[in-house]
């Protein structure tokens, strides 16, 4: 659900049906293979809170966390009870937030409103969103800088999914929303969608070097010196250590790696191969989500690994792991769920971003 004041009136119907996964442990997690946009908009910087922490825009305000704040501390800094704070935010009391966490406050508390950068419009920022090739042809609207656009986190919505779903990156709305490393939102929350920038990237103006007529120079006359060879130094050839994961699945590529938006868009590769194969993890790491995907991928696992990566194994059935497992290069986490045309999918992630899994794989 979209909406702008503190009244909580809809402003904007959802821009696309995006894919989620479940809720689990009552927070949900990053969506994958959803038809997203293949570029996001810039953003401006969000605005800096008061001496309270509180920023406060045209029809409601927010309150940043500090370094060991609690809920009580939050609103005894602006006059509200605790009590106030955390049922308007569906927390309990005992609530610790993060350091930049960012509450909804239930009233005004007083404060002056945040100002809109020189130059910015809405006219332009919608524009700076169309040119962010959504792949879709509807245009969200935008929020202002004073009074940017929420959304309440529903069911099967992730930080992924709504970043998309308004062609921002997940580091803005991370930003924005002081979330925490794991991204997690929880069903109910109000998260600020970041607003579009609207300043044009700066030209780069490549100035002609000024040619002078060298000053003619006396003859130095020198003595004929043989010459010092010098072997050529190779290039090193640079392999990846994650160019060592392990296929998950022997058989053929039946869908490519292909993350232009469009009926076609995969965000890793689809193996076809018969139901029951096994399917074994690629590398040594962390199991960070089993669950049940919206998007057509059945039964997904997500393993994190290091350097910022991750793999997803989709379409798989009878899994053997659950969240926190560690796992072990080529150890078995299920088999190939059965289906008309059986696939396995497979995706690898560097940090927020799909990357094509082929060069990876050993």
């Amino acid at each position: 659900m979209v909406f702008g004041g503190i009244n909580g009136a809809v402003r904007l119907t959802a821009l696309v049906s995006v894919f989620g996964l479940a809720a689990c442990d009552g927070v949900t997690m990053p969506t994958f293979s959803s038809p997203a946009p293949t570029r996001t908009v810039q953003t401006i910087s969000p605005p800096s809170p008061d001496s309270r922490g509180v920023i406060t825009y045209a029809t409601y305000q927010v309150i940043v966390a500090r370094d060991g704040d609690t809920v009580g501390d939050l609103a005894q800094r602006v006059g509200l009870t605790a009590g106030e704070l955390a049922r308007h935010n569906g927390l309990p009391l005992t609530y610790r937030p993060r350091t930049g966490e960012v509450l909804a406050l239930p009233r005004n508390v007083g404060g002056a409103v945040v100002s809109s950068p020189t130059g910015w419009s809405e006219e332009l920022a919608v524009s700076a969103l169309e040119n962010a090739g959504s792949g879709t042809t509807t245009i969200p609207e935008v929020g202002r800088p004073d009074e940017p656009l929420r959304h309440r986190v529903e069911a099967g919505d992730t930080a992924y999914s709504i970043a998309r779903m308004y062609n921002v990156s997940v580091t803005a709305l991370a930003s924005w929303n002081g979330l925490g490393p794991d991204l997690m939102v929880r069903t109910g929350q109000e998260l600020i969608i970041p607003v579009p920038d609207v300043a044009p990237p700066q030209a780069i103006v490549a100035t002609a070097p000024r040619v002078t007529a060298p000053t003619p120079k006396p003859p130095v006359v020198v003595e004929k010196a043989t010459p010092t060879v010098t072997a050529p130094v190779a290039t090193p050839t640079v392999t990846p250590a994650s160019s060592q994961f392990l296929k998950p699945v022997n058989g053929p590529v039946a869908k490519p790696y292909n993350p232009q938006a469009g009926s076609k868009k995969n965000d890793g590769i689809d193996f076809g191969v018969p139901a029951g194969t096994a399917v074994k993890v690629a590398a040594d790491g962390t199991v960070a989500l089993v669950s049940e995907s919206l998007g057509g991928l059945g039964t997904i696992v997500l393993v994190r690994h290091s350097n910022d990566l991750m793999t997803i194994y989709g379409r798989i059935d009878k899994v053997t792991v659950k969240k926190g497992d560690v796992v072990k290069r080529g150890q078995v986490i299920g088999v190939v769920a059965a289906a008309d045309n059986p696939m396995m999918h497979f995706e690898v992630r560097k940090g927020t971003e799909s990357v094509d899994p082929t060069p990876y794989l050993k």
